[in-house]
């Protein structure tokens, strides 16, 4: 559960920062079909870094654990293994199909107790609609069956915002009816955040980012995680990784989609506040991720498909980066369901020092088994 003691430290540590914020292993082909319109179009893809070969000979010791908390609980706590539940865009659901919503969420409350499941991470595009007020209700019906029970962190994605980032969210997810989130960057906007959780006898950070983050964000991010530096972190946002598994990068792709590098849906090209900045995955990766080594782990949604990426700092930690987004999954049949209802299982196992990942839906009762939807990573802390 999240530690209420710690929103008091988090506040004087960030006065103190002056941050800025309010207190209170795959393919290499890069050629498959992305076509929105059938299952064809969902990639389920997944690479590595090639820095980690060199990693993996040493049988993949990471080259710095420490700056990370010694656990807190006795050593019997260590053979369980606790959970974290990845929400995937859930915008068709709030718009056409609010059961499978509501499922979900549901789902997750029963399980609380059997799954040992610790927070629930929104990866963003709540809704379709920005500013569409019955959409928005059926986000916080299904939602809210998770408060008082399982703490969960939400991030605006792009149908949750305009281009000015204005939308409905803080009317319906306001700070103040979300006791367990530790602080935002702005009085009375949930957009930008963080909690501290434990995930069973750790404690984690777990920072949330609107989409396109802006640079005034990153520089409150950077001192949010610097003022943690010894718990791990995780960074939730939406538009980070994309479909081939590869960062969001401007930089090589452009914003000209006849260019064959072009990476459709990337943040820049929905022009959010220019002068405000809007950073892609590869930005966020280098200017908030590489100089912080207690970031662990990226969740995103945003394109379309599964997708993840495990990268080497400088320094040789390691992150592990995860996209999971299914709302195409059957788009344009008769089964259409706006992404059936899956979503993402995280196991933390810290005896066996690994995380196990399984994709399923409570809706429909069914597991996606394939290696892009069902692995193991290492629990590096």
């Amino acid at each position: 559960m999240v530690r209420a003691s710690f929103r008091y430290l988090a506040a004087a540590l960030l006065v103190v920062l002056g941050a800025g914020c309010n207190l209170l292993d795959g393919g290499d082909d890069d050629s498959w079909p992305r076509g929105q319109g059938s299952d064809a179009g969902f990639v389920t893809r997944h690479i590595r870094d090639a820095a980690l070969a060199a990693d993996a000979a040493d049988g993949g010791t990471d080259a710095d654990d420490a700056g990370t908390e010694a656990s807190e609980a006795g050593a019997a706590d260590l053979g369980i293994a606790f959970t974290v539940v990845v929400l995937p865009d859930t915008q068709f659901y709030s718009s056409s199909h609010p059961e499978i919503f509501a499922a979900q969420t549901r789902w997750i409350v029963e399980q609380k107790s059997a799954r040992n499941i610790s927070v629930a991470l929104h990866v963003g595009d709540i809704v379709d609609g920005a500013n569409d007020p019955a959409q928005w209700t059926v986000a916080n019906s299904s939602l809210r069956l998770m408060d008082g029970l399982v703490p969960y962190v939400l991030v605006p994605g792009n149908h949750d915002s305009d281009s000015n980032r204005v939308g409905l969210i803080d009317n319906y997810f306001a700070p103040t009816t979300m006791r367990w989130i530790t602080n935002t960057m702005t009085t009375g906007q949930i957009e930008n955040n963080f909690t501290l959780v434990d995930i069973g006898p750790q404690q984690w950070l777990v920072l949330g980012l609107e989409f396109g983050p802006r640079d005034a964000v990153l520089t409150w991010a950077d001192g949010v995680l610097k003022a943690f530096p010894t718990k791990p972190a995780i960074i939730v946002t939406h538009a980070y990784l994309y479909g081939d598994g590869t960062r969001y990068d401007v930089a090589k792709s452009g914003l000209d989609s006849s260019q064959p590098n072009f990476q459709a849906f990337i943040p820049q090209s929905y022009y959010y506040t220019p002068k405000e900045g809007s950073n892609d995955g590869e930005e966020i990766w280098q200017k908030l991720i590489v100089p912080n080594p207690n970031v662990r782990l990226v969740f995103c949604g945003h394109d379309n498909g599964a997708a993840r990426l495990t990268s080497l700092r400088p320094d040789g930690s390691r992150v592990h980066q995860m996209l999971s987004d299914y709302q195409w999954l059957h788009a344009g049949t008769a089964d259409d369901r706006g992404g059936s209802g899956f979503l993402r299982t995280l196991e933390f196992d810290y005896n066996k020092k690994e995380i196990r990942v399984q994709t399923y839906s409570p809706y429909l009762d069914q597991f996606m088994t394939d290696d892009a939807n069902q692995f193991t990573l290492s629990l590096d802390i």
